[in-house]
């Protein structure tokens, strides 16, 4: 805290990081700005009051237009630190 007695928080910026399969088969995306043969998983922010689940399906329909089920959580971070899996 400082002398003035004002608090600062940081800023929270929840967000999801998503791999979409289909039996053996992977979803990757890409975008114009890759480098040519550069592809990612899905990825995007969570919308405020929408749950983790939901901004999955919301990401991957806004992404590449497919609707997802089935959604498996393998880790979640609460904080700034990397999650390793």
């Amino acid at each position: 805290m400082s002398q003035c007695g004002l608090l600062h928080f940081p800023r929270l910026a929840p967000a999801i990081i998503v791999l979409v399969e289909r039996g053996n088969e992977l979803l990757l995306a890409r975008s114009r700005h890759f480098l040519p043969g550069m592809y990612s998983v899905l990825a995007g922010f969570v919308e405020p009051g929408e749950s983790l689940e939901e901004a999955v399906v919301r990401e991957v329909k806004e992404e590449v237009g497919m609707d997802v089920k089935d959604i498996n959580t393998l880790g979640v971070n609460p904080g700034p630190s990397p999650i390793l899996l």
